[in-house]
């Protein structure tokens, strides 16, 4: 019975070891395929990530490594220069609520050690209105400066929905005390309105930053959809990339006609991009034609426009869009040299460095922009070894031989000792 539990301890083992994972190791550079340098210098310095990198790295860029010329590890921030608004909301006291004529009056204390702010969240009672706000600082509470005045605030519903604007921006300010003043709408309020609540904050606009990498689109094919003559274009991007747009150069003045885009790195399933109307009119004959969408990941296009008894239209050049991917870091005074971008590691984690939160959300006219160096291959670079189960799959049905044939053997000298209990 022992030789046999043994052996079954032996298949388990066995067992694991076709399956388990390695143990968590630190990361070795041979895991990354490619690499490109950038001369960099010291101090806040950024680079975008071109078409090579996009296609080959992870499509969320967490295989990212940037290291100097000494080896060393360099952090970083990645940053996708979409538009976007962020607001924080400061934590404040109010005070001194009043009601002057038809106006209601609150003011609110930020503390002795005010954070920068640029505007203020006035909510008030009632619905259909349109009311005039004014909005001062002071430093000491008794001498105020007018930050935004005649600022309007509305509110209007109809067909269960709302419309409405309860934000004034003004400068940015570090007054500690912000007082708001909302004056009645003499159409609707008999009386001065109630500000329910008000509160303050820094709201930041950042501005976004696209990149386009050039298409090559196929020869024309003429095609009908539904019926309807039609013509098609097959797009390459040469790679993988990002994409939120697509810009035509098509060479007829005006035109209005229906078109359907598509992902067609796998021809048998398709991915709709974009449908509707391809459309330019008298006004607009020089400028070019832009489809937008969601942001995608694509390789391959296809662009299907209909042209019923039209002439085809003339399809000179493609540019898709993408909001850029910015790698910041910064180098200490003094130093300088090659720094290698590693990538293409499909295994590899986003690394998350701490110093990524003290680099500023919004770069322009701070970092100095670097260009990327051509794409190297890692002479160091080896490939993961496949797991056993996968290098040797005839091992696994060894295993499962023998670990039937243990098990049978356990449930024959169970039932045997079975026998000789009763006997």
């Amino acid at each position: 019975m022992k030789a046999i539990l043994r052996a079954a301890c032996l298949a388990g083992a066995l067992w694991g070891s076709l399956w388990a994972q390695a143990p968590g190791t630190p990361e070795q550079l041979s895991a990354w395929p490619y690499f490109k340098e950038i001369e960099a210098r010291p101090g806040l310095v950024d680079f975008a990530l071109d078409r090579e990198v996009l296609d080959k790295a992870r499509t969320d860029q967490s295989d990212l490594r940037l290291y100097d010329s000494t080896g060393r590890e360099i952090p970083y921030a990645l940053r996708v220069r979409r538009e976007i608004d962020t607001h924080s909301l400061f934590t404040s006291r109010e005070f001194n609520r009043a009601v002057e004529g038809g106006a209601s009056l609150v003011s609110c204390d930020l503390g002795e050690q005010p954070q920068e702010h640029n505007e203020v969240v006035i909510s008030t009672a009632g619905d259909n209105f349109r009311r005039l706000a004014s909005v001062e600082g002071s430093s000491d509470g008794a001498q105020w400066s007018t930050l935004a005045s005649e600022a309007i605030l509305f509110r209007f519903t109809a067909d269960g929905r709302t419309a409405e604007r309860q934000s004034v921006s003004y400068p940015v300010s570090r007054y500690r005390y912000v007082r708001v003043r909302v004056e009645r709408d003499p159409q609707v309020d008999r009386a001065a309105p109630e500000i329910t609540s008000l509160g303050v904050r820094r709201s930041i606009r950042v501005r976004g930053q696209t990149v386009s990498f050039a298409g090559v689109p196929d020869s024309r094919e003429a095609e009908p959809v539904d019926g309807r003559p039609a013509s098609i274009w097959r797009i390459d991007l040469g790679g993988r990339v990002p994409i939120q747009g697509l810009v035509l150069n098509i060479g007829e003045p005006t035109f209005s006609r229906p078109f359907q885009l598509e992902i067609v790195d796998d021809p048998s399933a398709p991915v709709a991009l974009a449908s509707g109307d391809l459309t330019r009119r008298e006004e607009t004959v020089t400028a070019p034609v832009e489809i937008d969408f969601g942001e995608q990941f694509a390789r391959r296009l296809k662009l299907t426009v209909t042209d019923d008894r039209n002439p085809p239209l003339s399809l000179s050049g493609v540019s898709a869009l993408s909001a850029m991917r910015q790698v910041i870091f910064q180098l200490a005074p003094g130093a300088s040299g090659s720094v290698r971008l590693y990538y293409g590691n499909p295994n590899g984690i986003a690394p998350n460095y701490d110093a990524a939160a003290r680099i500023p959300a919004e770069t322009s006219g701070v970092s100095v922009r670097l260009p990327l160096g051509p794409e190297r291959a890692n002479p160091i670079y080896h490939p993961e070894a496949k797991p056993l189960s996968e290098r040797a799959p005839w091992l696994v049905y060894i295993v499962l031989i023998g670990a039937c044939a243990v098990l049978a053997a356990i449930l024959v000298n169970l039932a045997k000792a079975a026998r000789s209990a009763t006997a």
